[in-house]
C-alpha cells in the first residue's frame, strides 16, 4: 500500500513539474528535481512514468537525444486538485474583462486554460448567482467611449520581455506632433494604461528626464541586450498617484483654487473631494464655493473647463485670468461661425 501511494505522490509531482506549451523540459531535468524533492528514481523509471501518464493526461514531447524534452498540450484542460470552484471561476472572468490590457502576453497565454475552465464552470451554472454575477456589474469610464487604438502584438510583447527582464529596448516611435519616426534607446521603467492606452514610462538614449511613450505610436520594438538605467528612486505608483505627472503638472507647484459651481454641478464634490483640505461654502446665490489646493496641472483646467459655464474660477488671479482669455476666444469663434451662417 505504501509503494501505491508513494507513486501516486511521484505521479503528481511529476505532473506539477511540466509546463504547458510552448515551454518544456527534458527527462533528465525532471530527474534531478524529482531527487531534489525526495523521490529516489532514476531516469528509465521517469520515462516509463512519462509514457504511461501520456496515456492519461495530454502530455507531448519532442526527441532531444536519447532523452525527451515534455509538455502540456497548449489547449490541455486546468485540471487543479481541488478543482476550480464557481467563486475562483468568476475571479478568472472579471480579471480577463478587466486586467487583461496589464498582463503580459505571456501570461495571458499561460492563463488560457484557466480562462477557458473558468468559462464552462460558469455556463454549467445555470441559475447560480455566481454565473450570473457578470452581467449584472460593469465598469466605465467618464466621456465618450473612444475605440482603443491597436498596438502591434510584436511591439507590445518586446515592451513587456524588457519590462519583466529589466533590459533596454530599441524602438521605431513616432512621437504626437511629429511626421516622420525615430529611433530610439528606451530604459523602461513601468508601465501604465490611462483611457484605454497603454504608456511606457522611461527615459531615452542618454537623458534622465522620463518620457511617457504611448505603445500604439511605436512601429517596432526591439529588447537589448543591455540592463536598464532606471532613475534613483523612481518608483511608479508615486511617480502617477502622488505626484500626478499624468495630470501634467506645470513646474511642480501647487495652487490654492477658489471656484463657484452651480449648485447641481458641485453635489458629486461632497461625496469625492478634490483635496483632503476641501471646503464648500453655499452662497446666498445657491451656487456653492469650493476652496482647496491642488496641483497645478493641465489635467485641473481640462476639468474646470468641462464644466462650461457651470463654474466660475474667483482665485488664483492667474488661473482667471486664463480662462477669462479662454472664454474670449471660444466668443470670438462663435461669433465668427454666426456671422459666416448670416452671410451665407
Amino acid at each position: 500500500m505504501n509503494a501505491a501511494k508513494d507513486t501516486v505522490r511521484r505521479h503528481w509531482t511529476l505532473l506539477q513539474q511540466i509546463p504547458r506549451a510552448p515551454g518544456s523540459i527534458g527527462t533528465r531535468t525532471l530527474t534531478a528535481r524529482l531527487k531534489e524533492l525526495g523521490y529516489r528514481v532514476g531516469i528509465r523509471t521517469i520515462q516509463r512514468d512519462l509514457v504511461t501518464l501520456s496515456t492519461v493526461f495530454p502530455l507531448s514531447s519532442l526527441e532531444e537525444g536519447r532523452a525527451g524534452r515534455w509538455f502540456w498540450s497548449e489547449d490541455a484542460r486546468i485540471m487543479d486538485i481541488p478543482g476550480m470552484d464557481a467563486p475562483t471561476a468568476l475571479a478568472f472572468r472579471l480579471a480577463r474583462e478587466y486586467v487583461t490590457p496589464l498582463l503580459p502576453q505571456a501570461t495571458l497565454r499561460h492563463l488560457a486554460g484557466h480562462f477557458r475552465r473558468a468559462d464552462e464552470l460558469l455556463a454549467g451554472q445555470g441559475s447560480n448567482r455566481f454565473g450570473l454575477w457578470p452581467e449584472k456589474v460593469c465598469a466605465i469610464t467618464r466621456g465618450p467611449a473612444l475605440l482603443h487604438p491597436v498596438v502591434p502584438s510584436a511591439v507590445q510583447m518586446a515592451v513587456e520581455q524588457a519590462l519583466l527582464e529589466d533590459r533596454q529596448l530599441e524602438v521605431v516611435y513616432r512621437a504626437k506632433d511629429a511626421k516622420d519616426a525615430k529611433r530610439y534607446v528606451v530604459h523602461p521603467c513601468g508601465l501604465v494604461l490611462r483611457d484605454g492606452m497603454l504608456y511606457l514610462i522611461g527615459t531615452v538614449n542618454d537623458y534622465t528626464d522620463l518620457r511617457h511613450l504611448a505603445l500604439h505610436r511605436m512601429t517596432a520594438a526591439q529588447v537589448l541586450e543591455a540592463p536598464v538605467r532606471r532613475p534613483k528612486g523612481f518608483k511608479l505608483r508615486q511617480y502617477v498617484r502622488e505626484e500626478q505627472f499624468f495630470s501634467y503638472p506645470l513646474q511642480g507647484t501647487v495652487v490654492r483654487v477658489d471656484v463657484l459651481f452651480e449648485r447641481m454641478a458641485a453635489i458629486h464634490l461632497s461625496e469625492r473631494p478634490l483635496a483632503r483640505d476641501q471646503r464648500l461654502t453655499v452662497w446666498r446665490d445657491g451656487r456653492t464655493r469650493l476652496q482647496a489646493t491642488v496641483k497645478d496641472t493641465l489635467e485641473l483646467r481640462w476639468w474646470l473647463l468641462g464644466f462650461g459655464d457651470k463654474v466660475e474660477v474667483l482665485a488664483p488671479k492667474s488661473l482667471r485670468g486664463e480662462f477669462a482669455a479662454i472664454t474670449r476666444r471660444m466668443a470670438a469663434q462663435y461669433q465668427s461661425t454666426l456671422r459666416g451662417d448670416r452671410a451665407a
